[in-house]
């Protein structure tokens, strides 16, 4: 038994823990009412609890034992869905992670790939860095390869590094768009950076202009590169890629509480300094890279 189950914990962490959600979700199922610590309901937000002596049931399941931490990078192929389960009978990252051979039911996705595009997903039962990792307010760098119909315009590229593109009541912006050399002729590859985490957020923009995304790959997210992963496989991260994610993680969410102090409230789409800086800097590399 490790030491965190025979010392007090906060309920939330604890579910966090044992693979249940991040600690927001786990927040939300405690106010649901779904839990129960000794046969009593609590509903109560900061309840602790010593799990070496307490009971503990989720919908009346007793709740295992405490995980331990897994973070896995996986090449995503295109056609599969990022969800748990398909209504619809599709397949799922969980169904292909299955047939790989990896058991993923109690990891969770670090942010979203569409069905139709492909490349670096993250997956992890570590609840308080994948809330770091996803959250919009901590800009955790993702990098894309994005194939398109014709050249991109100059101007196009410098209104998504700078003012950002309007699109269903949403400010989007990109990081930095760079041009890809040594690709087929007649084929139009671009390298694009986000620090934003809305949904099919390239795609949106790219078809304000009136672009037709041909493919879309994610060759980064965070400190983690894609890098010769075949597509569909799996791997483990190493000691010094999690230290990297937790580095990062944790440096954003304890940013994130200094700026939370300082200054209350905030513009939904207002963006750091240090991040308009990259994205003013970016345009003007645009075509000579």
């Amino acid at each position: 038994m490790s030491a965190e189950e025979n010392n007090t914990i906060r309920l939330n962490r604890y579910l966090a823990r044992c693979g249940l959600g991040s600690r927001r979700e786990c927040d939300r199922l405690i106010a649901s009412g779904g839990i129960e610590v000794n046969g009593e309901r609590v509903k109560k937000l900061g309840t602790t609890v010593e799990p070496s002596h307490d009971v503990i049931r989720w919908r009346g399941k007793k709740v295992g034992r405490v995980l331990p931490l897994e973070y896995i990078a996986y090449h995503k192929s295109r056609g599969s869905l990022v969800t748990a389960k398909d209504p619809e009978g599709r397949e799922t990252i969980y169904d292909a992670l299955g047939r790989s051979g990896l058991e993923a039911s109690h990891l969770k996705y670090v942010g979203r790939l569409d069905r139709n595009s492909e490349g670096l997903l993250l997956l992890t039962n570590d609840g308080a860095l994948l809330h770091a990792l996803t959250h919009p307010r901590f800009e955790i760098k993702k990098t894309y390869n994005v194939r398109i119909d014709k050249p991109l315009r100059e101007e196009h590229a410098a209104q998504m590094t700078s003012e950002g593109v309007s699109s269903e009541g949403q400010l989007l912006r990109a990081g930095r768009i760079r041009r890809l050399e040594g690709r087929e002729p007649g084929q139009h590859w671009y390298e694009m950076d986000l620090y934003q985490g809305k949904n099919r957020q390239i795609r949106r923009m790219l078809e304000a202009f009136g672009y037709e995304v041909v493919r879309l790959k994610r060759t980064q997210f965070a400190v983690i590169k894609l890098g010769s992963l075949r597509r569909g496989a799996f791997r483990r991260l190493s000691e010094r890629e999690i230290s990297g994610l937790l580095r990062l993680g944790y440096g954003a969410s304890a940013k994130r509480r200094t700026h939370a102090s300082a200054s209350p409230v905030s513009s939904t789409f207002s963006t750091s300094s240090s991040s308009r800086a990259r994205r003013t800097s970016s345009t003007s590399h645009f075509l000579r890279n």
